[in-house]
């Protein structure tokens, strides 16, 4: 065992697959002269010589000899089929004999060890030492305590313990049962846990499933009612979708088809890429996934049109790519995961009301305002003379070297077709929209279009375990009527909802604004779209305009740490330099401000709509 821990390759290796290969391993002897193996050999064993040493039989040098600590026979940790050379004691010599069965399956959990190995077949063939050395394993550091965490985990501590030491008030003053009291204590700590912790999203939201069935506060059906809800269903269904269209690489050759097709105008190089992002966005219900596959094209782009790096023109391309992939995120319902989230809060008729065409065309005049207002600043913003060149002929060649569509690329675009036309004639065949999408799924599926791996690496579970949480979450609130209550504890907001609309909309772009600051943005459109969407209905305000406002505001960032999609994009900036990076903030941090004055301009929109 121990030969195995010291040696510089197998020893860092994880101790669980050691201990798995050991009673594989088979201790050997050898005397001066014997073969370890010859060249031609069936490359069966990989050899660790712990005593002794070992001549190298070759065919360009006859021998060479290397004795110390040695592995023989790396062939087997390849796909060769045979020996390359042949190894012969050149003294008494003791070692560890690791048949290849054994060793492959060491290599599937350590992938990392297949090139050392590799490195080490190399040096033997080469007639030099093998010069990895010895790799210190890193010590597990212990996890950072921030002062932000530290604070965190006490008010996750802390907070809930007030909470259920308050009861007896709770009670008394807004009349909440045991129950209800024992449940806000968790919905605080799950707070807590979003906003300081660190932990990815779903974490928190399982805690808060975990607690609220192990204490038994509601039935079992209504926290997990959010994994069979409509949402959850949409989803999962629209996630698979993009997972298809991304892997079979229909949404590449759209793109360079579009570019292929624009004039030779900065004008047109920008509203093709803002367009290509806005055209991605509702099939590809991520914008981080959007960013993944525009960003490398952005630079490419700039690259081919000779733009000036870091200049106001290179500096615009970007904005329109960021402004494409994210602009119209609160306007399209299957944009972004915890869009389906806020539908999921939405009341059961809503719900049925407020399809994809039905959202879109209630956020036509914000949209109108948006995109409106984001080519004349970007215009003006970044004014220059340069005059790109797009490179058709290089797009053009990319277009022959893809060819025609392929099989999957046909089922993709089948689908697609399938799911909207079948969402925009429901009002025909009265089949809901979660049924449509979870029968298109079915038949990716049944027919191999949706393969297994890109099911279980691309679809993010993460997020529907979140999203099951967190719509279980609302549904206990509004079980245990914590809604009403927490909407009473917001007299101000409900106030100015009731008297004062366009105030209301001011405090909460403010209040979401501050709250970004410091909270992740599915948390902040959670907490405040579970708190205020109740309080709609009560004050005549339809839940779907209060979700939206949330969604709206809660994209607005003035800090890269605020937005993980610009994170992506800034990455790619930092390694090829395309944009002028404090320019691109000044630009956004001023377009947030389009935000409300985009609300306010809808708000006569919306009264013609019967939603106000």
């Amino acid at each position: 065992m121990q030969a195995l821990l010291d040696d510089p390759l197998l020893g860092q290796c994880s101790h669980a697959s050691l201990a798995r290969l050991l009673p594989h391993v088979q201790p050997c002897q050898w005397e001066a002269g014997s073969t370890l193996y010859h060249a031609g050999d069936a490359a069966s064993a990989l050899y660790l010589l712990t005593h002794g040493s070992v001549r190298r039989l070759g065919v360009v040098e006859p021998s060479s000899v290397s004795s110390g600590p040695q592995r023989w026979g790396e062939e087997a940790a390849a796909d060769m089929a045979h020996y390359l050379h042949g190894a012969q004691a050149h003294s008494d010599c003791t070692g560890l004999k690791i048949p290849r069965a054994a060793l492959q399956t060491l290599l599937a959990s350590n992938p990392r060890l297949q090139g050392g190995l590799l490195a080490s077949l190399s040096c033997h063939l080469a007639g030099t030492p093998f010069q990895g050395g010895p790799v210190v394993r890193p010590a597990t550091a212990p996890a950072a305590t921030s002062r932000r965490a530290l604070v965190g985990w006490l008010l996750t501590l802390l907070l809930p313990l007030a909470v259920l030491l308050s009861g007896n008030l709770l009670q008394s003053r807004w009349g909440l049962e045991p129950h209800a009291t024992i449940f806000l204590a968790i919905f605080t700590a799950t707070v807590c846990m979003w906003v300081f912790s660190g932990l990815d999203d779903y974490i928190p939201a399982l805690f808060a499933l975990m607690a609220t069935l192990i204490a038994g506060l509601v039935p079992a059906s209504v926290i997990l009612s959010g994994f069979g809800s409509d949402g959850f269903v949409m989803a999962l269904s629209m996630l698979a979708l993009s997972a298809v269209i991304v892997s079979s690489g229909l949404s590449y050759r759209f793109m360079l088809a579009l570019l292929l097709r624009l004039p030779n105008h900065q004008v047109a190089h920008n509203l093709g890429v803002f367009l290509t992002g806005s055209l991605l966005t509702p099939v590809i219900p991520t914008a981080n996934g959007r960013v993944a596959m525009l960003a490398p094209f952005l630079s490419d782009m700039a690259d081919g049109l000779h733009l000036a790096r870091g200049g106001p023109a290179a500096t615009r391309l970007a904005a329109s790519c960021f402004g494409g992939l994210s602009l119209l995120s609160a306007a399209v319902m299957t944009s972004k995961s915890v869009n389906l989230a806020v539908f999921g809060l939405l009341p059961a008729q809503d719900q049925d009301h407020f399809q994809w065409l039905t959202w879109l065309f209630c956020s036509l005049v914000v949209v109108a305002m948006l995109c409106g207002v984001y080519a004349v600043a970007a215009a003006l913003w970044f004014r220059n003379r340069e005059n790109p060149v797009l490179p058709k002929a290089l797009i053009a060649q990319q277009l022959e070297l893809l060819g025609p569509l392929r099989m999957r690329e046909w089922a993709a675009v089948g689908a697609l077709l399938f799911v909207v036309l079948g969402i925009v004639s429901s009002s025909l065949h009265k089949v809901q929209p979660p049924w449509l999408v979870m029968a298109m799924l079915l038949g990716l599926l049944l027919f191999g279009v949706l393969r297994k791996k890109e099911l279980i690496e691309q679809v993010d579970w993460t997020f529907l375990l979140y999203l099951g949480g967190v719509s279980g979450m609302v549904s206990t609130l509004g079980y245990l009527g914590l809604d009403q209550v927490l909407g009473q504890g917001l007299p101000a907001l409900s106030d100015l909802l009731q008297t004062h609309l366009q105030g209301f909309v001011a405090l909460l772009f403010v209040l979401i604004c501050l709250v970004r600051l410091v909270v992740p943005i599915n948390a902040t459109i959670v907490v405040f779209a579970a708190i205020l969407m109740p309080l709609g209905a009560v004050h005549g305000v339809n839940p779907w305009v209060l979700g939206f406002m949330i969604l709206l505001f809660a994209e607005t960032w003035f800090f890269p740490y605020q937005c993980s999609y610009y994170l992506q994009l800034r990455a790619v900036n930092q390694a090829r330099q395309i944009y002028d990076e404090p320019s691109f903030l000044r630009f956004n941090a001023v377009m947030n401000l389009a935000r409300p004055a985009a609300v306010y301009a809808s708000l006569p929109f919306w009264q013609s709509l019967g939603l106000l």
